[in-house]
């Protein structure tokens, strides 16, 4: 197999692993009224559970992102075939809340931490010319998983309820993570790039700006993932129109991800980040104005969707151009891990302001944290990169 044809197919291999890691993660919206009414509780003590999940996936990220950097990709991603099989099969036998807390948090975060980065990682080693648009179309497997998954989980639900569902889903994803395992393989030794040094990488300002930037952007990025389908149906919208607006950020975001591929590497990848960002912001004020109008749902979701694409395919474009491939998993592994505070603090303070206040006052709460994130965002695209990235670019 030809060197250019291998990369499509890693290519291929870490689109299917985001299709089903973030769509099992990103459909726990559907998950958590049923699981709420199983253990007879309100949404605030289960909502935690999706902040843990992502809190583990950001931990194992930065671990398995920069151990596969120094010894390959297959252990890592073969590793997070078995967190997930094992973590969905285990929570759908769960009798007591505090089981899911013990199981699906760190097993099912786990599997996506070992898959993502180490993969955008490997991705990005693959490519030189076409690196923006690989990394579009790896990424457009997780908008792909969030528009699909979210909507067979209602249906699945409905039909045998949710610990089913979770079993369904580790048949699947021990089969598809598997061959993605097998398929996932690392560019030639002799083709590999000069490394900066991670610590070098987290000590720039460059990087510690956009570092905090996500810590403040994660509960906002998070917020509407985990509340729209609860909100929808507490205004008198439909359960399967409540459960599709997930389905539209996914839609949206495969899209966007599509053309921005297409696009081929046209835009300075900060300022996408940046335009990312503000189209976050957007689809937070248009939540925090729906009200019981599903267009404005909808409309929300559109931004999100759209904005989660172009935020998120920069981000590992940023950190290439302004540090190189050499380190690309670990500084993605590692960044990540701000939005796994941000998911802290997001949807599991957020779930008791839902509870004793209001949605709204949610959205506001993130509206606020958001804006600030953008701020900084901003501030970083003036800065001039750090000498040892310029020379790193140079050799």
């Amino acid at each position: 197999m030809n060197s250019q044809r291998t990369s499509w197919v890693v290519t291929s291999a870490a689109f299917v692993a985001n299709f089903v890691n973030f769509g099992v993660l990103f459909s726990f919206g559907i998950f958590l009224t049923p699981i709420a009414e199983t253990f007879d509780t309100s949404t605030g003590p289960v909502a935690p559970l999706f902040s843990a999940a992502v809190c583990f996936y950001y931990l194992a990220g930065a671990v398995g992102g920069r151990f596969s950097d120094s010894v390959g990709v297959k252990p890592v991603v073969a590793s997070g075939a078995a967190l997930m099989t094992i973590g969905l099969v285990v929570s759908s036998l769960a009798t007591e809340l505090w089981h899911l807390y013990l199981v699906y948090a760190p097993l099912v975060g786990s599997a996506v931490g070992c898959c993502y980065p180490p993969m955008i990682g490997t991705v990005g080693r693959w490519f030189k010319e076409r690196r923006a648009s690989a990394i579009s179309l790896v990424l457009a497997g997780v908008g792909m998983g969030t528009f699909v998954v979210p909507i067979v989980s209602r249906f699945l639900i409905d039909a045998w309820g949710w610990r089913a569902t979770l079993a369904i889903y580790a048949g699947f994803s021990a089969v598809l993570l598997t061959a993605s395992a097998i398929a996932a393989v690392d560019p030639p030794s002799e083709n590999a790039p000069t490394r900066l040094g991670l610590a070098t990488i987290l000590r720039s300002k460059k990087f510690l700006l956009l570092y905090g930037a996500l810590v403040l952007g994660g509960p906002g990025f998070y917020a509407p993932l985990a509340f729209y389908n609860d909100h929808a149906i507490s205004k008198g919208i439909g359960g399967k129109a409540a459960a599709s607006l997930v389905g539209i950020i996914g839609a949206s975001s495969v899209v966007a991800r599509l053309v921005i591929s297409a696009l081929n590497d046209r835009f300075a990848p900060m300022r996408q980040y940046v335009l990312g960002q503000l189209l976050l912001v957007c689809c937070l004020v248009v939540w925090f104005l729906a009200g019981d109008s599903y267009l404005l749902f909808v409309s929300s979701a559109l931004f999100h969707g759209v904005g989660w694409a172009v935020w998120f395919t920069a981000a590992p474009n940023v950190l290439a151009t302004w540090f190189g491939v050499g380190d690309l998993g670990g500084a993605v592994g590692t960044l990540y891990t701000a939005l796994g505070f941000g998911a802290l603090a997001g949807p599991a303070v957020l779930g008791f302001v839902v509870d004793g206040v209001s949605y709204e006052a949610a959205a506001a709460i993130v509206i606020v944290t958001s804006a600030v994130a953008l701020f900084i965002c901003l501030s970083a695209i003036g800065i001039t990169s750090d000498r040892a990235a310029i020379e790193l670019e140079r050799s």
